[in-house]
């Protein structure tokens, strides 16, 4: 049992690491995912959508669906679009020694006409057929005449929404009760055709497009009409009425882009979806928790530990495989996105290399802190006093400005650590240091520890009487921390002696004269009795 519960613990922990670690990757997810909902994205999915088509090629039409078009061939012949009743009258009357079969009209019959009566007749006679409605930008509905409406066996709305790159990809199945064109078409066929059941219907149907508008089965108008074409080419079929010319009814498809097909096509199209079940299906949300977490998380962790060429190449293998994979889902009647996982591996990708050049640059700035800062007092060692100090040496001297120099000593430091030990010897130095950092205020001066209990401070552009008022404040800082000091023969705390020289740098002079003069000077201050300041004379 206990066996059990540190193996449990020992999941947990690695478990709490495991996100805490790829914590990166998740905000670089959750990112993708805001982007996603915004539909920041939508553009990129569109192209692709497009070209994915179009990749795949052709697929196989429905036979039990056929147009009736009013192409360019039927224009020529009968004139201007739209027609008189007649012509409608003639197709049904031809259409009708080809039951059964079901007439649906991609046409709005919505304006009075001579012939309304005669035209309700025909429809009569046939007995199948469907009209049209819609609505314009107001609301207001577009219904057939109320004399075809009542011999129609239903209606079906035509309204097709667009995207943003006047692309139809979804089709409403209803619309303030009024069932689609195509799924009115259905329903009506589905009295004795054989056809799988409508399901899903309250939804939005996701167009699968088979191939471009011209290769839908279909029959130019007047052909049918002047009966060129044998009856039996309708029998058993849904027959859909509509415009196929150019300039009159366009529809945008990954298939017709320029020209445009007929806005039929969006009616064959649906119907022979849903014959042959295979209208397209999105992406489901498990898809999406899965792409997420391979893409965000699971990718941080793959390329976690690959260099920059295998990171790249990695990341492209995963787009094309990605790519491919989008493809062969599409060819099974799945959208899936394609833009946003990409964006989602390169993200990810994004997010490891800055992690990485942010834990180089901690790296580096941990090593040149071992490298140039004393480990006990956390101020600059004497390896960075003597780079600094060459650094500003020469600046200056090109400059021609001052450059002072502090050397201080803490007072009789031997018998502190003597007799209060050496862990409180290093605490007293850890607290002069911090005084001394505190008393330097211009971020160019640098405060060293320039010995075991010696200190040194680098004023650059600060003069003789500048230096003398720092190195003071500095010295009366540090008795004013009383820190006890009975073992001291100058104070009963703790003081320090500081010695000071200043001087123009020079190209024919070197730092070493400057840190002999103030070492100099620090001499002078202990053997004028500790505890105060001196200057040095020797440089100018």
């Amino acid at each position: 049992m206990k066996q059990q519960e540190t193996h449990i613990i020992y999941f947990i922990q690695h478990l709490f690491r495991f996100i805490w670690r790829s914590r990166p990757s998740w905000m670089g997810m959750l990112i993708v995912a805001v982007i996603l909902l915004l539909g920041v994205f939508q553009p990129l999915e569109w192209i692709v959508y497009n070209n994915l088509f179009r990749l795949r090629g052709d697929a196989n039409w429905d036979e039990r669906v056929v147009v009736v078009a009013i192409d360019d061939k039927s224009l020529n012949e009968f004139g201007q679009f739209p027609w008189t009743r007649q012509k409608y009258i003639k197709l049904l009357n031809v259409l009708s020694t080809a039951q059964p079969n079901v007439v649906a009209f991609d046409i709005l019959f919505s304006d009075q006409s001579v012939d309304d009566a005669m035209l309700a007749k025909a429809m009569e006679r046939h007995g199948r057929v469907i009209l049209a409605q819609a609505w314009d930008t107001q609301g207001k509905p577009w219904q057939p005449r109320p004399e075809l409406e009542q011999v129609a066996i239903t209606t079906g709305h035509i309204l097709r929404y667009k995207d943003g790159d006047g692309m139809v990809r979804r089709v409403e199945t209803e619309i303030k009760g009024v069932p689609s064109l195509a799924i009115a078409a259905l329903k009506a066929y589905n009295t004795f055709g054989e056809t799988p059941p409508l399901k899903n219907l309250a939804n939005p149907l996701w167009v699968n497009w088979i191939s471009k508008g011209q290769k839908i089965p279909q029959y130019s108008f007047v052909d049918v009409v002047e009966q060129q074409i044998p009856s039996q080419a309708f029998q058993n079929k849904i027959v859909l009425v509509g415009v196929t010319a150019p300039g009159i009814d366009g529809l945008i498809t990954p298939f017709d882009y320029d020209p445009p097909t007929g806005g039929v096509s969006v009616h064959a199209t649906i119907i022979s979806n849903i014959l042959q079940n295979n209208f397209l299906r999105l992406f489901p949300l498990r898809g999406w928790i899965m792409l997420f977490l391979l893409g965000g998380p699971g990718l941080y962790w793959a390329i976690a530990y690959l260099r920059t060429r295998e990171q790249l190449g990695l990341l492209l293998g995963l787009s094309f495989t990605w790519i491919i994979l989008s493809l062969l889902l599409l060819k099974l009647n799945y959208w899936p996105p394609v833009a946003t996982p990409i964006v989602l591996f390169f993200t990810t990708t994004v997010i490891v290399k800055v992690q990485e050049n942010w834990n180089l640059k901690l790296e580096n700035r941990n090593l040149q802190r071992i490298v140039n800062y004393d480990r006990l007092t956390q101020i600059a060692n004497h390896h960075k006093f003597e780079e600094y100090l060459q650094q500003e040496w020469e600046r200056l001297a090109t400059e021609q400005s001052p450059l002072s120099l502090i050397l201080c000593d803490l007072d009789f430091f031997k018998r502190y650590n003597d007799n209060y030990g050496y862990q409180a010897g290093d605490a007293c130095l850890k607290k002069v240091a911090q005084v001394m950092t505190k008393g330097v205020k211009k971020p160019t001066y640098l405060v060293a520890r320039y010995g075991g209990e010696e200190f040194a401070v680098i004023l650059p552009d600060t003069n003789e009487t500048m230096a003398m008022r720092i190195a003071e404040e500095i010295r009366s800082q540090v008795k004013a921390l009383a820190i006890h000091h009975q073992a001291s023969l100058v104070d009963s705390r703790v003081t320090l002696s500081v010695g000071v020289a200043s001087t123009i740098p020079s190209y024919d002079l070197t730092p070493a004269l400057l840190i002999k003069a103030a070492d100099e000077a620090l001499y002078q201050a202990k053997r004028s009795g500790r505890d105060r300041c001196c200057a040095s004379r020797q440089l100018v």
